[in-house]
């Protein structure tokens, strides 16, 4: 019979195992034998190693997850402004040549408008239809002026997200004039907002065409009478 109290011993029913122990050369087991078979008892060296080896485990199990938590998101946050930065600095030289291709478009057109050169002023409306209408408005509006300077005091440029127009960048323009009114020679100074908006083609002046403007307004003001018409025949 196998003695009970044995605490730590576990039964090998296989006869050979000291044999095979003997061959290898392993002989760090205590064995006793029995009607049963071979009891072999560890060596009570194996119980600390045993101990100091599961509780390392244990160690490295709790901390290691809770150190690469807490890195994960400090390398994130370390990762996260140089995308930033690459953002912002993807095309620094495309933006500086636009900027410069815009200066040079505004100065263009406004010495169109200096010298009275309304065609070459006119050529910075994209459109062909809405060309032809803002020279002639432009004659109308610089008639009896004589404009002597145009200067650019500020521009400001917003790159557009959407990605389904063609319309990438806008930029608003304040330039400064200054001119004489005819024939009384009177010096006068005023401050022009203009807005320009860029696509593949370039810089262009966005400007609304009057007669488009008094065509919608007709419009609407035809479907609020329908609508009160409506309304006045429905009412009891």
């Amino acid at each position: 019979m196998v003695n009970p109290d044995v605490g730590s011993r576990w039964v090998a029913l296989n006869h050979n195992t000291m044999g095979a122990c003997a061959e290898t050369g392993h002989e760090t087991e205590d064995v006793e034998r029995t009607d049963h078979g071979t009891i072999v008892a560890d060596s009570p060296i194996r119980y600390p190693l045993k101990m100091k080896f599961l509780l390392l485990v244990v160690a490295v199990f709790f901390t290691s997850p809770v150190g690469t938590a807490e890195a994960s998101p400090q390398s994130s946050e370390i990762q996260e402004p140089k995308k930033k930065k690459k953002k912002r600095r993807a095309n620094p030289k495309k933006a500086a040549k636009e900027l410069e291709l815009l200066q040079r478009c505004a100065t263009q057109y406004w010495e169109g408008v200096r010298w009275a050169d309304t065609e070459r002023s006119a050529s910075f409306i994209e459109d062909s239809n809405d060309r032809m209408e803002f020279q002639q408005w432009l004659e109308g509006h610089i008639e009896g002026r004589k404009i002597m300077e145009a200067t650019v005091m500020r521009v400001d440029v917003e790159p557009l997200e959407d990605k389904t127009s063609e319309v990438t960048s806008q930029a608003f323009l304040s330039v400064a004039l200054k001119g004489y009114e005819m024939p009384e020679q009177i010096l006068k100074k005023e401050v022009v907002e203009q807005e320009w908006y860029l696509n593949t083609n370039g810089w262009w002046l966005k400007w609304e065409s009057p007669t488009l403007k008094a065509r919608e307004a007709a419009k609407a003001a035809q479907a609020i009478e329908g609508a009160e018409a409506g309304s006045a025949e429905t009412s009891p």
